[in-house]
């Protein structure tokens, strides 16, 4: 009877350390595809950009994209439905790359104030790159055609306004942080549109006159560090 018990005992040992390298090598499989999914989604997307860019202010034609891309209209539509998708998708990967930057810079400030010139000053040269701009355009025009673009374009952007609000927060002179924080990102979004819309680009007098006006927003009446270390 002990010797059954301990065949027993082996059998399902062995069973499990089977179905534990079956999953290992599924788990294997997935990763792998799931890599190359990514790696081609990062193909179509910089296609898009590159397209983008070449067409401006035309909006790119998913053709052009699946060939700049190298890849099958049957991999396009696997991973998105249509233009539309696709626009989200380098608008949402845009504003990651735009956020990324926005806070590298902010970093470089210990003053909450002058973080706050920062994010404004940092946001307000992305504008002024003409190639990224480009790009901006074309996809802000795109998504101002429907209000479900609209709303995945505020969702999206919402990063970068947590940024901000954490400076805000911080500053010693703000009344009331998070009306402060709307009126801000308000009006600089609203200047960046703006410039887009009609393909102009603020010069450094432009955006000093819009950062002083924000810190009066803010009831600060000294004079902020500009961004290059000067006052």
């Amino acid at each position: 009877m002990m010797a059954s018990i301990d065949t027993l005992g082996g059998v399902a040992e062995a069973s499990a350390t089977t179905e534990s390298r079956a999953a290992a090598a599924v788990a294997r499989a997935l990763d792998d595809r799931q890599k190359d999914a990514a790696a081609e989604v990062d193909r179509i997307l910089e296609a898009a950009v590159l397209v983008i860019e070449r067409g401006a202010p035309s909006t790119p034609r998913v053709a052009d994209i699946v060939k700049q891309a190298g890849v099958s209209n049957v991999a396009f539509y696997r991973y998105f439905s249509g233009k539309d998708d696709l626009i989200l998708a380098v608008h949402e990967r845009g504003i990651g790359k735009v956020r990324d930057y926005v806070e590298h810079e902010m970093a470089k400030e210990a003053d909450p104030v002058d973080k706050v010139v920062r994010w404004v000053v940092s946001l307000m040269t992305r504008v002024q790159k003409p190639e990224s701009a480009k790009v901006s355009r074309v996809v802000a025009m795109h998504m101002a055609t429907s209000a479900e673009q609209l709303v995945a374009e505020e969702e999206h952007s919402r990063p970068l306004r947590d940024l901000l609000a954490g400076a805000v927060d911080a500053v010693e002179e703000a009344q009331d942080p998070e009306a402060a924080t709307d009126a801000i990102y308000a009006l600089v979004t609203g200047e960046l549109r703006r410039h887009l819309v009609m393909e102009t680009s603020p010069d450094a007098d432009t955006v000093a006159r819009l950062v002083a006006f924000c810190l009066r927003g803010l009831g600060i009446s000294r004079a902020a560090k500009a961004p290059n270390g000067k006052r």
